[in-house]
């Protein structure tokens, strides 16, 4: 009986031992990917961080409701990049709201580097099919069209062709986001003194996850 009694008191002591190591090993990683201040539960994926400013409304995921063309009338100024995945099980397989708050500080710092700052760049819509976008002092203007819980929008010009968007709105807060491959597409129409290599790397964040679009939040004027 002293000989079992032993053996469960260590097997006892290794298991909180194996607990807090566990614990050690979770905060390192969330040093790690960014030192930020992330809060996550299995009901609310929202995530902040206190050093860029940046909440995810849309919980990370992309926008699966209808949305009326006729509420997009109005200015919209740019807000943060949005890091968002295709379903709940995606999120949670990539990590959940660290692993976004994470891309969508390294995307805010590509981004930056081709105009991309708040307060500095802005989308109109006239309601029916037209928009303007202002990034610093060019102005870029095109048609767009919404079907269910897409945008598809198009440069003016000859040569220019649809890139379709996943569109969602909440309150006065909008969130347009694309696959890595169409946001690169995008960046590459508005911004033709973009240096290639930003584009890139802006397009190899979604890389390594399945499932993850990369793009933009507004807020309404």
């Amino acid at each position: 009986m002293k000989k079992m009694s032993l053996k469960l008191l260590l097997l006892g002591v290794g298991m909180l031992f194996s607990m807090s190591a566990d614990a050690q090993i979770t905060n390192l990683l969330k040093n790690v990917l960014g030192n930020t201040k992330t809060e996550t539960s299995s009901d609310d994926t929202t995530s902040e961080t206190q050093s860029g400013g940046i909440v995810s409304l849309f919980k990370n995921l992309i926008g699966t409701a209808k949305v009326d063309g006729s509420s997009l009338k109005g200015n919209w100024s740019y807000e943060s990049p949005a890091v968002v995945f295709e379903s709940e099980n995606l999120l949670k397989k990539a990590g959940g709201s660290l692993i976004t708050s994470t891309a969508e500080k390294t995307l805010q710092k590509y981004l930056r580097k081709i105009g991309f700052e708040e307060g500095k760049v802005s989308i109109s819509f006239d309601g029916d099919e037209s928009y303007t976008m202002q990034i610093g002092t060019k102005s870029i203007n095109g048609t767009y069209t919404v079907a269910d819980n897409e945008i598809t929008l198009q440069r003016t010009g000859l040569l220019s062709q649809p890139i379709k968007a996943n569109l969602a709105l909440q309150g006065n807060e909008m969130q347009i986001t694309f696959k890595a491959d169409k946001l690169l597409e995008f960046l590459t129409k508005i911004s033709s003194l973009t240096e290639n290599s930003t584009l890139n790397l802006i397009g190899n964040i979604a890389g390594g996850y399945d499932g993850m679009q990369l793009g933009f939040q507004f807020k309404k004027q």
